[in-house]
């Protein structure tokens, strides 16, 4: 899930194709972030997310662990924005999941993307520092210490955000599915 270190030199130095895979690598994990987030337009708050990724990678200095870290908080900032923005005009609306179309009739593709919404649309129902440090923490994968500085808390306080988070999801679960569902994830 990450980048090689001559990627990030290259885009570092302005290479357009390498600034282009760094997008295509990350892309989707953003957009689930910020979704998680019920950020309004993720997809133009993603597009603002790159423009500044693009004008101020020369100036960052990582490799592809800092770099991820970066990038979310980034978009992290950036949904924050767009949610104040939102609510000043008051317009903030509580968006679902947007589904996904077949594409080329696969099944197995169709059922994979339909399942990843509908955990975004789940985490999506969590406050929302709780909803945050599950997305960073568990389906990004991002270390503790990590959605700690992304989130401006503690690492003790993520740990409790991720494990209360995953809690409220399992109960969810267990709701809706009748007992029948398992969740697993790390804290």
């Amino acid at each position: 899930m990450g980048v090689d270190s001559d990627v990030l030199s290259r885009a570092r130095l302005g290479d357009r194709s390498a600034l282009a895979e760094l997008w295509r690598t990350h892309q989707a994990a953003v957009l689930r972030y910020l979704r998680s987030r019920r950020t309004v337009s993720p997809e133009d708050v993603a597009s603002q997310v790159w423009v500044d990724v693009a004008t101020s990678i020369g100036r960052f200095d990582g490799g592809a662990d800092d770099f991820r870290r970066w990038l979310f908080t980034i978009a992290h900032r950036r949904s924050v924005d767009s949610i104040r923005r939102a609510v000043r005009q008051d317009r903030l609306a509580i968006r679902a999941a947007d589904t996904v179309a077949d594409s080329d009739g696969a099944d197995v593709e169709h059922d994979r993307h339909a399942a990843i919404d509908r955990a975004v649309a789940l985490v999506a129902s969590l406050p929302d520092q709780m909803g945050s440090a599950v997305m960073l923490r568990v389906v990004n994968e991002l270390p503790v210490e990590d959605v700690a500085a992304i989130l401006d808390t503690t690492d003790g306080n993520v740990r409790v955000l991720v494990h209360r988070g995953l809690a409220r999801l399992r109960r969810k679960l267990s709701v809706t599915d009748g007992g029948h569902a398992t969740m697993r994830g790390a804290s």
